[in-house]
């Protein structure tokens, strides 16, 4: 069992309706959603999702943190739909939204700003991630009667208010398996469909289908996990099991029209030429390509940064190159945490305007400089957000190898490769020479590049 298996087990998630879907006030809600937190406990989950919608989802969040405060070791991560989500709610949700985030121990943004499948993205984010479900809702149709659907196939527990409601979940299979997308890719039919579908001149450039090479189906596999599960279903039910749009709406319980309306969304995300190219070029040349032109770009960046702090050292140009290839997941533990050290940080620089705010490091990375901030009236509570939603971005799967051969490779002196031999250790991780640290004073945060998109829904 992997560590990732091993945490999922000790994970429970929420799931209910609004408040006025509802027909029993929020204390009568509360009550049972406490009786539910107290009996997860008690059978060992220590870690709560909560998807932060108004309702059941909130008023469960406030109930974990009640019991985080009599006990370290309960945890609640929210799934927030996207930053900016509570906007045009009322003042006391967006108050009560407010505090789950800033008291939680990690905040999960799914999307970087709204999109017509972010809610169901976010319930399978929360179900891929958990081994129990409560659900306080009607049965009425919706996100969390789909939710628990798919809790179902995918074997978790489901914990209602009333049993009866499990039963009136719409099964998209009727045999009940779990939905399997390397079976779903392994079938050459479904692979023939679909890229009919798509457009064979985007993968071979002309209108004549032959089969893919195994690269191509690693491409075609990894594209398709980028989707979400009802989207990847739909796809099989159409091009592998041969459904019509009818049938498929009828297996969703949503209509013909909204049935093709789905396939062909799914289909433009397809399409796009940043993810048809991992079929049309194949997994690993694409990938190389692009970890090509991210190791050019940070050769470039690397002499602007010279050019600024010439007393650079080997140590520096590791740690550079470490932030511009791994960003900064390795030092994100906690949304709280990084408030918490952030806040110390900023509170004892001195505000500097002449420094830039920005400093590109590699083609997904960048340096926010915090004098620069602080000059500009930015503070720890604006930052952290983006910089624990930057934590949660992967773009490319370098590791500490690519790290060590970018440096050797850019300095092949002994020096370098005693500086960078230091990276291959899992439990190592880089610092700024002693030199570089007198001269310069570094004070920065490494943040995805698209950092300002993500914004707190305060």
């Amino acid at each position: 069992m992997t560590a990732e298996e091993e945490k999922r087990l000790h994970r429970c998630c929420f799931s209910g309706h609004r408040p006025e879907k509802l027909d029993l006030p929020e204390e009568a809600v509360k009550k049972w959603l406490s009786a539910q937190i107290e009996d997860a406990i008690a059978a060992g989950y220590r870690t709560f999702i909560c998807g932060m919608g108004m309702g059941v989802d909130i008023w469960a969040g406030e109930l974990v943190l009640e019991r985080k405060a009599l006990d370290a070791s309960i945890h609640l991560i929210c799934a927030v739909p996207w930053p900016g989500f509570s906007n045009r709610w009322s003042v006391d949700w967006q108050e009560r939204y407010s505090r789950l985030l800033r008291e939680a121990d990690l905040a999960v943004p799914i999307a970087h700003h709204f999109k017509q499948d972010v809610f169901w993205r976010r319930s399978v984010w929360m179900l891929d991630h958990s081994n129990r479900m409560i659900a306080y809702y009607s049965g009425a149709p919706g996100n969390t009667r789909e939710m628990v659907g798919y809790a179902k196939k995918q074997g978790l527990e489901v914990i209602t208010n009333n049993p009866v409601y499990q039963e009136k979940t719409v099964s998209l299979r009727e045999s009940g398996e779990a939905f399997s997308l390397a079976e779903t890719v392994s079938s050459e039919v479904f692979r023939e469909n679909l890229l009919r579908n798509i457009g064979l001149e985007r993968v071979f450039g002309k209108d004549e289908y032959r089969p893919l090479s195994p690269d191509q189906v690693k491409g075609l596999e990894y594209i398709l996990g980028l989707l979400t599960g009802r989207e990847l279903e739909l796809l099989d039910l159409r091009y592998r099991e041969g459904m019509t749009q009818e049938e498929c709406g009828r297996r969703f319980n949503f209509s013909h029209s909204r049935a093709g309306q789905v396939e062909q969304a799914t289909l433009r995300k397809l399409r796009h030429p940043h993810r048809i190219v991992f079929v049309r070029d194949g997994f690993e040349k694409t990938e190389l390509g692009l970890k090509i032109a991210c190791a050019e770009e940070m050769k470039r960046c690397l002499e602007e940064q010279k050019k600024r702090y010439p007393l650079m050292n080997e140590e520096d140009v590791v740690k550079f190159a470490f932030q511009g290839m791994l960003g900064v997941g390795h030092l994100i533990d906690s949304e709280g945490k990084a408030l918490e050290w952030l806040k110390k940080e900023m509170d004892a620089l001195e505000a500097d305007p002449e420094e830039p705010l920005v400093e590109k490091i590699s083609t997904d990375w960048v340096r926010l400089n915090l004098r620069a901030a602080k000059a500009r009236g930015k503070t720890a509570e604006e930052l952290v957000y983006p910089l624990c939603c930057s934590a949660q971005m992967k773009p490319l799967s370098f590791t500490r190898q690519n790290v060590y051969n970018f440096c050797v490779k850019l300095d092949g002196s002994e020096a370098m490769k005693a500086a960078a031999v230091k990276v291959l250790d899992e439990g190592w991780l880089p610092r700024h020479s002693e030199k570089y640290r007198e001269a310069y004073a570094p004070a920065y945060r490494v943040m995805y590049k698209d950092f300002r998109k993500f914004r707190q829904g305060e």
